[in-house]
């Protein structure tokens, strides 16, 4: 039975990961900011990534740690020097395996968020722990933040309709995460996608679909290198079209009653 640190374990991608875990008799100690009780499964470990405290504490004993925290958004530039710490603070207690989840095309698509993923990546290569790197597709529940974020708009749904996502979810990366790590540190793994590629167009329609909304799909013309690399489905892996749970599929389940 192995101790696994989780990073991150209180959001979609690390819950699901620490119930896996904890589904496999393994031991799981979710890192967090704040205090929390202890809970019959899981055990908690204070500590904070951005400036380090803590952290040596909490993964002081752990066989791996699981590194699915992100910043995201405003708060991306904490991800390279929250990955820097606790990289330190496994080096200092020797920690075996040490396993990032990082997206599918960040070498390719110039934006910010993905500039720091990939900094990430390398300084966990440079690190000389013992790794692994999955790099995943965007999740259906982060598409559907996305569309929910742009309906806010009266009448009309805007996005840009060419934009090429390969949605998968969070559940079977969090599987793939959970088999990958028991076979211990292999560097970087074969990318992992959803079951096909899709335009945001074709998303929302479905979106909308399965919100019994009839707006019309208004497209948002993006110039630049970002855009084109969207456009270009270089954020897609056909080729480890490995997810099963579709895009229609995940939507019917969440919002049945709009079908």
């Amino acid at each position: 039975m192995a101790t696994i640190l989780v990073t991150g374990g209180t959001g979609d991608l690390g819950s699901k990961l620490a119930a896996r875990f904890v589904a496999k008799g393994e031991t799981v100690r979710v890192l967090s900011r704040r205090v929390r009780s202890p809970e019959a499964t899981t055990e908690w470990a204070q500590g904070d990534m951005e400036t380090g405290e803590g952290l040596a504490e909490a993964v002081k004993g752990a066989d791996i740690v699981v590194h699915a925290a992100t910043g995201g958004g405003t708060r991306a530039k904490t991800d390279v020097p929250g990955t820097r710490n606790l990289l330190a603070a496994c080096k200092e207690v020797g920690t075996p395996h040490f396993f990032y989840v990082s997206i599918v095309g960040i070498e390719k698509i110039p934006l910010g968020y993905y500039k720091a993923k990939l900094q990430c990546e390398r300084l966990i290569e440079e690190s000389g722990l013992q790794w692994s790197n999955l790099r995943a597709t965007q999740f259906h529940a982060l598409m559907d933040g996305f569309l929910r974020m742009f309906s806010r708009v009266p009448l009309i749904l805007p996005i840009p309709k060419s934009f090429k996502f390969q949605p998968i979810e969070t559940g079977e990366v969090a599987d793939r995460i959970v088999e990958d790590a028991a076979k211990g540190p292999v560097g970087r793994l074969p990318d992992l996608g959803g079951p096909g590629v899709l335009t945001f167009g074709e998303m929302a329609k479905a979106w909308q679909e399965a919100h019994g909304k009839r707006r019309p799909i208004v497209n948002v013309p993006l110039l630049g290198r970002v855009a084109r690399a969207f456009k270009e489905g270089y954020n897609c892996t056909p080729e480890h079209a490995e997810g099963k749970i579709t895009w229609r599929e995940w939507l019917h389940a969440k919002y049945a009653a709009g079908f």
